[in-house]
Formats: C-alpha cells, sequence, structure tokens
C-alpha cells in the first residue's frame, strides 16, 4: 500500500469512526452527553468539541494557513450542533487527505504553535491527528461507561479495514 492510500484510508477511518460514535451517541438521551465526570475532558460533549476543534487546527496546520487561535473551547452551541460538526470537520479532512499526493504527503510541513514549533513531514501531522481522534474517542468510551452506557460500538482500525470496508 501506498503512503498516500494508507493516510487516505486513515482518514477515511477516521470519519467512519466518529460518525459511527456519533450515531451510537444519538441514541443515548440528550443529557447523557452533558454529565461529569473526572476525566481530560469532563464529558461526552466537551470531548467531542475538543475533537473537533482539534481536526480544524491540524486541517489548517496541513494546509499552511494560519490556524484561528482554539476558538471552540468555549463553544455554546447544542451537542447535535457539536456533533455535526465534528462530522462536516472530519469529511473535509478526509477529503484533502484524499487530495494529497505522495509528494504533497512527503512535503515538510511548519508548524509554528504556543506549546512548540518545528516542521515535520504533511503526513506525520496526519497520523498525529487521527491518532488524537482515536484516543478521545475511547476517552468518549470510557466516560460513556462511568455513566451507564453499556453498549458502545466497535470502532477499531482492524475492524474497519477487515470489516467494514468489506460490506
Amino acid at each position: 500500500m501506498s503512503l498516500q492510500k494508507l493516510m487516505a484510508n486513515y482518514a477515511a477511518f477516521n470519519l467512519w469512526a466518529n460518525r459511527t460514535v456519533v450515531q451510537w451517541l444519538q441514541t443515548k438521551p440528550a443529557d447523557v452527553l452533558d454529565k461529569e465526570v473526572p476525566s481530560g475532558y469532563s464529558s461526552i460533549a466537551k470531548t467531542l468539541v475538543h475533537i473537533w476543534n482539534t481536526e480544524v487546527f491540524w486541517l489548517l496546520v496541513l494546509q499552511e494557513v494560519s490556524p484561528p487561535p482554539i476558538f471552540k473551547e468555549g463553544f455554546e452551541g447544542t451537542n447535535e450542533e457539536a456533533m455535526n460538526g465534528l462530522l462536516r470537520q472530519s469529511e473535509q479532512f478526509a477529503v484533502y487527505v484524499g487530495s494529497l499526493s505522495e509528494k504533497g504527503l512527503l512535503e515538510m510541513c511548519v508548524l509554528d504553535a504556543p506549546w512548540m514549533s518545528g516542521q515535520l513531514p504533511r503526513y506525520e501531522y496526519i497520523q498525529h491527528c487521527m491518532n488524537h481522534g482515536t484516543y478521545h474517542r475511547g476517552q468518549i468510551i470510557t466516560i460513556g461507561r462511568n455513566i451507564g452506557l453499556t453498549d458502545p460500538p466497535m470502532t477499531d482500525y482492524n475492524y474497519y479495514n477487515m470489516v467494514v470496508k468489506s460490506i
């Protein structure tokens, strides 16, 4: 598998996994998304907004556009708006990554953020962003279990490759 196909597949997986989690959450009572628990982000809703915000940031870095300040941390929209925003962002991310050539993936991309600066090949930032989403989807499932949700969906990368893509 080429680097281009691998990265496009990884971004498509991220979109599918986010969609799967959102669809699961949409079957739950609306108030569970706001229940507070001790965690990195204290609720499912806050974790969703963080994933969305991070995908916005990294897509702008990849496109070499000056990222806006982190702007959704104080998000005041509805949980449905947050879920839809995340899915739209994940789709934009997947389309962008799918449009990159092998050369584009290997190009050095500059990161200049308050917490670090440097440069890496574009594909490294893509991989970082997708791993970040996977980590926080795991947090969402853990928060869900802590508030009594017992039927989380499977969002494993191998499951996506071996089962979902073969359907």
